[in-house]
């Protein structure tokens, strides 16, 4: 999202620049920037399709191996006025052992409302990537001191627990796809988005489970039993 009105305005300088070596000899001659798009490796019309040339025509006739432009964005002035905040609403189903304690997640659900999606595998990625560092937060993740020292008794990846594959249940993500009207290309950003709402929902499912309610994380079997 950071750089999406960069891209913007390079690509309005880059439309311009290309209608201008088009030239009157093109089928794009008297369109303004505002009337064509960038499509099928080229320009074409809005309004009509079959007007439309290739770049490789438009640079071989003004006899250019390139074409290059610089777009500065604008400063995010709509941030100062109104909140620009990516919302998530996440579900959780679990399973705990009236045995032992232990804690098995079987489902997550996230529901985002991140403006418009550019990239929905990237985002798919992003969205679950988070979750599951929220799993962690949740139920495996705590640094320990040693109170005599002051040390970090689990400074490594060896002893400081982060979810595994056998941790990580089937995840589904959805979006809205809502456009935000005030952010360039109506996108915010999602950033670690995943996280929040997990250790919450995980909390909730527990205490659902079994009736107790856990509010110092992580969730561990001695908290339980």
């Amino acid at each position: 999202m950071s750089i999406a009105a960069a891209i913007m305005a390079a690509t309005d300088k880059l439309v311009s620049e290309l209608l201008r070596l088009a030239g009157n000899d093109s089928p794009l001659a008297g369109l303004r920037a505002a009337d064509v798009r960038l499509i099928d490796g080229g320009v074409a019309s809005t309004e009509d399709n079959g007007r439309h040339e290739s770049y490789r025509s438009i640079l071989a006739r003004a006899a250019r191996d390139a074409v290059t432009v610089t777009g500065t964005g604008s400063a995010p002035l709509e941030m100062l006025k109104f909140a620009m905040h990516s919302t998530s609403a996440m579900f959780c189903e679990l399973r705990v052992s009236d045995v032992t304690g232990e804690i098995r997640v079987d489902r997550l659900l996230g529901s985002f409302d991140c403006g418009t999606i550019l990239n929905p595998k990237t985002a798919a990625s992003q969205f679950r990537g988070g979750m599951i560092m929220g799993l962690g937060l949740a139920l495996t993740e705590e640094t320990l001191f040693d109170e005599r020292s002051g040390r970090i008794m689990n400074a490594t990846l060896a002893d400081y627990h982060v979810p595994v594959h056998l941790d990580v249940p089937e995840i589904e993500v959805m979006w809205t796809g809502i456009p935000d009207p005030r952010s360039p290309l109506g996108a915010r950003g999602i950033g670690e988005i995943g996280i929040t709402g997990v250790a919450a929902a995980v909390a909730n499912a527990v205490f659902n489970a079994t009736g107790k309610r856990v509010r110092d994380l992580p969730i561990t079997l001695d908290k339980l039993l």
